[in-house]
């Protein structure tokens, strides 16, 4: 079921057992498992797709569980309703934004027979697990064909909030057009949502009067797509294949699917296997996929095509040197590549990106 950001309606019951360890098979009744969202599922985009996933693990896993949903949580919200979640029975918890990651760390301490799974978080404890896909690759994948259709040299990229997951993919934007043209341009606007119709759209605009034909978003409606739709210019959707919305603009869009994870996550609480892991999967681990590439001459298909399955496959690694700042300063050099700690930890833009931190 899926709840307003108001209402929490109880799900398997009263916590079990206050002496049980995280991981502990739950015996005969259904594991409960409490989703807050960031946003509406109506989205279109991230939140949707969360919502998505929630399903089909309960498609897959039938009456061995339940589930309870709360959508648009805003962060200082977090802490009550993660409270109230497991209260009324919820013994596994996904948490489906970075803005949720302090407050889930913290909430855990307190509830430590709960366990806790943080999308996109960064670090680990003993009842908190963290998952995220490597969207980074598919970030490779449009800013190569970002430089392909754009004649100005300009992408315009709309941003949520500065903090790694944004930074490293506006960074990889960059690096993907850079192997097609060094004198590629990204420029950036602050939406300070991660979804808000009315501030994506009006960023969208701002961008295409400065001069980019082509536009990236990191929010989650496909109001900034309908915009370019309307201007006759290029875009990406966000998080789930928004073709439908912008025909004549759409090139392509990284579709999540959390669905897998779901099903194996909340099987390992039922088998007792449950452990606070680390997963980010990339193209070649089914976590997202790229919708099928429009608007596009087939030899920009061919192209594409060949990118996204180097990644996959490994051959291909966006963070490989040299890298250097916005200020000129060498991050790493040529024969070195960022590890995963470096990725998450980037507070830093590359050369050619337009963008100060607000």
């Amino acid at each position: 079921m899926t709840l307003s950001r108001r209402t929490l309606i109880a799900g398997a019951g009263a916590l079990a057992g206050s002496a049980a360890l995280p991981g502990a098979a739950q015996a005969q009744a259904p594991l409960n498992v409490g989703f807050i969202l960031i946003g509406p599922v109506g989205d279109f985009g991230w939140s949707t797709m969360h919502d998505q996933g929630r399903r089909r693990m309960l498609e897959v896993l039938g009456n061995r569980v339940t589930a309870t949903q709360v959508e648009s949580v805003a962060p200082p919200d977090f802490d009550r309703v993660a409270t109230q979640l497991a209260r009324t029975g919820s013994r596994l918890i996904f948490t489906t934004s970075f803005s949720y990651f302090q407050p889930t760390l913290r909430v855990a301490q307190q509830l430590p027979n709960v366990m806790f799974e943080s999308a996109t978080g960064t670090s680990t404890t003993p009842n908190v697990a963290i998952y995220n896909a490597r969207f980074y690759e598919g970030r490779y994948v449009q800013g190569v064909i970002a430089a392909r259709k754009s004649r100005s040299k300009t992408i315009g990229y709309i941003a949520s909030f500065p903090v790694p997951e944004v930074i490293h993919a506006i960074n990889t934007v960059m690096r993907g057009a850079w192997s097609v043209d060094p004198a590629m341009r990204v420029r950036v606007i602050w939406a300070g949502a991660w979804f808000n119709p009315g501030r994506e759209a009006d960023a969208a605009r701002a961008l295409v009067d400065q001069g980019c034909d082509v536009i990236c978003q990191h929010t989650d409606s496909p109001a900034p797509l309908q915009l370019a739709n309307e201007r006759g210019v290029f875009g990406f959707g966000q998080a789930s294949d928004m073709t439908r919305f912008a025909p004549r603009a759409h090139l392509t869009s990284s579709v999540n699917n959390w669905g897998d994870y779901y099903v194996d996550r909340a099987r390992a609480v039922i088998d007792g296997t449950w452990r606070p892991a680390d997963t980010w999967g990339g193209l070649g681990s089914g976590m997202f996929r790229l919708a099928p590439f429009t608007n596009m001459s087939p030899e920009e298909v061919s192209e594409a095509t060949r990118i996204r399955d180097a990644l996959a496959a490994g051959t291909l690694q966006p963070f490989e040197g040299p890298i250097t700042r916005q200020d000129g300063q060498l991050v790493i050099p040529a024969g070195q590549r960022l590890t995963d700690d470096q990725i998450r930890a980037q507070n830093y833009f590359y050369q050619g990106i337009d963008v100060a931190m607000p």
